[in-house]
C-alpha cells in the first residue's frame, strides 16, 4: 500500500510493518464509518454527526468490543439525553445556574476520564455535552429529534463495532496497556483543567451565533482529551494537520464527484478509500487522538453533517480550517493560563507519571 511506503520513508525510526491486528483495526474503522454514512443518508437525518462520527470514534479509540464498552456507550447516551432535557427545560432561561450545572457535569466526566476505567463513558459524555447544547442553542432545533438521533447513533456505533469485530477479528490477542498511576493532585489538575475550559467553550458557543462552527467546537474539545498542557499542544498540532488533510480529501472527492455527490453509491467508495487511508495513519501512530484520528473525524463531520450537493466546498473547507485554527489557539492560551494557576496549589499540582 502506498501509504505504508510513505510512512516508512517519512518516519524510518518509528515505522513498523502492518500487523494482522492493525489491518483488521483499519478495516473495522472503515466499515463502521462507511456503514454509518450509508445509514445516515438512507434515513436522511440532519444530525449525521451521531450516525457517522460516533461509529468512527468508537472503533477508532477502542480496538476491541465487549459488554463493558457497550454499556458505557448506551448508558452515556441515555444519561446525556436526561441531562439535556433537564437543562433546557428548567434552566434555559437562567444562564448562571445553567453554566454552573454544565461545569458540574463536565467535572464528573473529566474525573472519570482521569481515573481511567470509565474513560470511554467520560469522553463520550464530554462529546455529547458539547454537541447537543450546540445544536439546542438554535431555536429551530427539535429536541426530540436530537435526543432520538443521539441514542440511535450510539446504538448504531455499538452494533457496528460488534459486527466489525465479528467480521474482522484480531489475529492475535491484544496486550492490555499498562495503567498510569496518578497522584490525587494530578487527577484534580486534569479534572479542573478540562472542565473549566470545556465550560468556557460551552459559554462562548452558546452566546455567539457561530455558523457552521461544530468543527471548531469539537477541535477545542478534542484538544482537552490529554487533560494537561503539554498533551494539549501535541493534540492541537495533530488536530490542525488532521483537519487540513481531511479537508483536502473532502475537496478532492467533491471535485471528482462534481454534480454527482448526491448519488450515494458513487460517493461511498471514494469516502471509504479516504477513511481507509486515514485509518492506516491512525494505527501507525498508536496515540489515540492523533493525526489519523483527526482526519477520520473531520471526514465524518464533513460528509455526515455538512456535505450538500449545492454547497461551496472550497469556501466551507477554508472556513473550517480558519475556525479550527482560531479555536485551537485560543484553547491553548487558556489551557496554559489554567495550567499555571492550578500548579500554584499543592492539591491541584500536575505531577509526572509515576512508575
Amino acid at each position: 500500500m502506498f501509504i505504508s511506503r510513505l510512512l516508512e520513508r517519512k518516519f524510518p525510526a518509528r515505522y513498523q510493518p502492518l500487523s494482522g491486528n492493525d489491518l483488521r483495526h483499519m478495516l473495522r474503522i472503515t466499515f463502521a464509518g462507511s456503514v454509518g454514512l450509508f445509514f445516515h443518508s438512507w434515513i436522511d437525518t440532519q444530525y449525521g454527526v451521531f450516525y457517522v462520527v460516533y461509529p468512527i470514534m468508537l472503533t477508532g479509540l477502542v480496538p476491541l468490543f465487549n459488554l463493558h464498552i457497550a454499556r458505557q456507550m448506551v448508558a452515556n447516551a441515555i444519561i446525556n439525553c436526561v441531562e439535556m432535557l433537564l437543562l433546557f427545560t428548567f434552566l434555559v432561561n437562567y444562564p448562571l445556574p445553567m453554566t454552573l450545572a454544565v461545569f458540574i457535569l463536565y467535572t464528573l466526566r473529566f474525573y472519570l476520564m482521569s481515573r481511567g476505567p470509565l474513560f470511554l463513558f467520560g469522553s463520550m459524555g464530554v462529546i455529547c455535552l458539547s454537541v447537543m447544547p450546540h445544536f439546542l442553542s438554535y431555536p429551530t432545533t427539535d429536541m426530540n429529534d436530537l435526543m432520538f438521533s443521539n441514542i440511535i447513533g450510539s446504538l448504531l456505533a455499538v452494533v457496528l463495532s460488534a459486527i466489525a469485530c465479528f467480521i474482522f477479528p484480531d489475529t492475535e490477542p491484544r496486550q492490555r496497556p499498562a495503567p498510569i498511576i496518578k497522584s490525587n493532585s494530578r487527577i484534580m489538575h486534569e479534572t479542573l483543567l478540562g472542565s473549566f475550559i470545556a465550560t468556557l467553550l460551552f459559554v462562548i458557543f452558546q452566546v455567539y451565533t457561530l455558523s457552521d462552527s461544530l468543527a471548531a467546537l469539537m477541535a477545542g474539545i478534542f484538544a482537552l482529551f490529554p487533560m494537561h498542557y503539554r498533551g494539549a499542544i501535541l493534540s492541537a498540532t495533530w488536530r490542525i494537520w488532521g483537519v487540513i488533510v481531511g479537508c483536502l480529501f473532502a475537496l478532492c472527492i467533491q471535485l471528482i464527484m462534481y454534480d454527482f455527490s448526491r448519488h450515494l453509491l458513487l460517493l461511498l467508495p471514494l469516502v471509504s478509500i479516504a477513511l481507509l487511508i486515514a485509518a492506516r495513519v491512525h494505527v501507525f501512530e498508536k496515540v489515540g487522538s492523533g493525526v489519523g484520528f483527526s482526519i477520520l473525524t473531520t471526514l465524518g463531520l464533513i460528509f455526515g453533517q455538512y456535505m450538500h450537493p449545492d454547497s461551496d466546498i472550497v469556501f466551507s473547507d477554508l472556513y473550517r480550517l480558519t475556525s479550527v485554527t482560531v479555536s485551537l489557539l485560543a484553547t491553548l492560551v487558556v489551557t496554559f493560563v489554567m495550567h499555571k494557576v492550578l500548579n500554584y496549589f499543592a492539591a491541584t499540582r500536575f505531577t509526572p507519571e509515576e512508575p
